[in-house]
Formats: C-alpha cells, sequence, structure tokens
C-alpha cells in the first residue's frame, strides 16, 4: 500500500529518456498531453492543476510552440491560463475555436489570459484551428494533424440549430489531433469527439490510424448514439495498439462505461488497454494501491493512491515506439493480483445490432 505522505518515484522501469516522444499525461479527469522533441514541445490540451506544468518544467520547456485547446470544457481547458500567464515561458500560438454558447468563467478567463498575454509579450496570438488551416503544425520532428472539425463547421461553432449542420453539442465540434512522430502516426487525441463527429471525419475522409488512441470523452457515452456500436467503429478505423482512457479514479459516474470498453474489446481484441486511474469498476475505492510500476513522471493519482497506467510516454526509438512504463510492467499490476475485477479483462461479449446507426445519432454535451 502506498504511504501517501511519501513520494515514490522509483518505477520498475528505467528507460533513457527519449529525444522525440508524446507523453499523456494523468490530470485525472481530464485531458492533457505533451509533445517534444527535445526541449521543443507542444501542449495538446490543459487541465486544471499542475501536472502539466511539472511535465514541462520536467523537460526543461521554457517556449510552448503550439497550444491547442480542444474544446471549452473546463476538463479540457482549465489549466490554459495558468499556461499562458506563467512569466518563466512563452507560447507561440494558443489554437482554440469558438465557443457562443458556452458561457462559463472558465472559459471567459481563457480568452482574457489570450488578451493579457499577447498585450505583455512573448506570445504569437490566437488562430482558430481545423482542417482546413493552411499552416502545418510542428513540433521539431513532431507533426500535429487536424482530423477534426472542418472550417464549416469550426466556423459555425456550437449552436441550437444552424443550416448545415443543425445541432451542434461542444463535444461535436471537439478538435480531433493526430500527431506523428518523424511522419509515422502515432497518437490519436479524440478529445471528446462524439458519434455525430465521428461520421462527418468519415464523410471528409480523414485517416484516424494510429498506434495509439486516447478514447474520447474519457470513456464516457458518446451523446445519444449507441456505445458499443461507437467504439467498435472508432476503434476499428484508428487500429491501435494501445488504448488509453484518461480517468480520475472514484469519479461518478464510472468512466470508462461497460458498453464502451466492450466495443473497443470487439474491434481490437489484442490491443493493450490502459486507465490513468483506476476505474471504481475495477477497484474498490477504499483499497489503494502502490505506484511502484508508474514511469517516473508527474501523475495525479500518485497522491491518491488510485494510478493505473498513470502518466504513459510514447516515444520513436529506432526499433519503432517505446512505451513508458512498458507495456508488459502495466500488464503484470493488472493481471498480477494487485486491482480486484479489471474491466478490461473481462470475457469480451458477441456483438449486437445498435438501435440506431451510429453516424445518424444525434449528440449532446457533457463534461
Amino acid at each position: 500500500m502506498t504511504d501517501l505522505n511519501t513520494s515514490t518515484e522509483l518505477p520498475l522501469s528505467r528507460q533513457p529518456e527519449a529525444d522525440l516522444a508524446v507523453t499523456v499525461l494523468d490530470v485525472g479527469h481530464g485531458n492533457s498531453a505533451v509533445v517534444r522533441d527535445g526541449s521543443t514541445c507542444a501542449v495538446i490540451d490543459a487541465a486544471p492543476g499542475d501536472i502539466v506544468q511539472r511535465e514541462l518544467d520536467r523537460v526543461g520547456c521554457k517556449h510552448i510552440e503550439h497550444l491547442i485547446i480542444s474544446h471549452s470544457d473546463q476538463d479540457h481547458a482549465g489549466g490554459g491560463p495558468q499556461i499562458l500567464l506563467d512569466p518563466l515561458r512563452t507560447v507561440g500560438t494558443a489554437w482554440f475555436n469558438t465557443d457562443a454558447m458556452k458561457n462559463t468563467r472558465i472559459w471567459e478567463r481563457l480568452i482574457r489570459a489570450v488578451h493579457t498575454r499577447y498585450r505583455s509579450g512573448g506570445f504569437g496570438g490566437h488562430q482558430m484551428l481545423h482542417t482546413e488551416t493552411s499552416q502545418t503544425l510542428h513540433c521539431g520532428r513532431a507533426r500535429l494533424e487536424v482530423c477534426h472539425p472542418s472550417f464549416l463547421m469550426a466556423a459555425t461553432g456550437p449552436t441550437e440549430t444552424s443550416p448545415t449542420f443543425g445541432k451542434l453539442a461542444t463535444n461535436t465540434v471537439s478538435i480531433v489531433v493526430r500527431v506523428h512522430l518523424e511522419e509515422e502516426p502515432a497518437v490519436l487525441f479524440a478529445a471528446d469527439m462524439d458519434a455525430v463527429a465521428l461520421q462527418h471525419i468519415q464523410e471528409n475522409g480523414h485517416q484516424l490510424s494510429a498506434p495509439v488512441l486516447v478514447f474520447p470523452h474519457h470513456g464516457g457515452l458518446p451523446g445519444n448514439a449507441d456505445p458499443q456500436s461507437f467504439a467498435k467503429e472508432l476503434t476499428e478505423l484508428v487500429a491501435p495498439r494501445l488504448v488509453i482512457f484518461s480517468i480520475r479514479g472514484g469519479l461518478r459516474p464510472a468512466n470508462p462505461n461497460r458498453e464502451i470498453m466492450e466495443g473497443v474489446r470487439l474491434a481490437a481484441p489484442d490491443a493493450h488497454i490502459a486507465c490513468t486511474q483506476l476505474s471504481v469498476h475495477c477497484h474498490e475505492e477504499s483499497q489503494l494501491v502502490t505506484d511502484r510500476h508508474l514511469a517516473v513522471l508527474p501523475a495525479a493519482g500518485r497522491k491518491s493512491g488510485r494510478s493505473c497506467a498513470g502518466s504513459v510516454t510514447v516515444a520513436r526509438v529506432e526499433a519503432g515506439l517505446r512505451f513508458d512504463p512498458p507495456l508488459e510492467t502495466h500488464r503484470s499490476f493488472v493481471d498480477g493480483g494487485s486491482v480486484t475485477s479489471p474491466l478490461c479483462r473481462l470475457p469480451i461479449p458477441g456483438p449486437r445490432k445498435a438501435s440506431n446507426s451510429v453516424g445518424r445519432e444525434k449528440a449532446t454535451d457533457g463534461a
């Protein structure tokens, strides 16, 4: 059992640091990732808290080439002002799309932080981000490809009704990014995309395949669509080796949703599945676990004793992709008795027919 008063930054794996990598951070319920080539960095989503800042400090990042905020929900945008207003770092471009329906304090703070930082200097400004954006987003040898939304959907923005799309929820217009390392797809960040967004991506012919999928909406329900069918269709398109669910252990409603997990496993039965923290589906909230299997990275689940995979680094090395913590280490943790009833190890159910077509369902917004 973890002593919560003692820091245990001693992983089983002590792999040398790779220069070209993507780190999917355990920020609890939220999404944040740092793309880096040496000390050249980009940030994809910024959840509240200090985990992103700690990782930027760890890798020695003084300048953020790109700060991408996928959409206006707090668990993706809440840490944006902290990054933008940090006097110790400069920022190239902040990329996010407007959301006139989102009347929240955190969204106002983000907009005001952009304005304040622009006036104070050390900032290249703000731009919208969509599939027709003319600028190619590079971070050293990493390339950030925008797979969604299109210009028409981004410019329309979340709305109750529009002539082209009808109702658009905040989640529907989430920015979906595929990160390439040395021009090879590595990680797909699906933000909170729903079934309407997935249909739009397919209609526009964008490819989603990547070895790693950070599953959308933390494994929560995809609007009104059938969860299993949505998860199966998305996972088949991505064909991942590793699926990551970014969750906070003990949070209710419990993610990942069981039907979502069923769909993922039906589509990719050999893929490795890792949650950043332990779901209540898998382990009693009162039972703490050790963190000795984690990589030496900032991870929110350490203090709460709820770490599962923690923060995960996907690095490009000469032999291909390398994961830290190694998939074998995480597999041993899950299968070695530390986790009571891992959801990702339950028998794979047989496929069933969804009540409606996944692509035709209308989504609802939600954090």
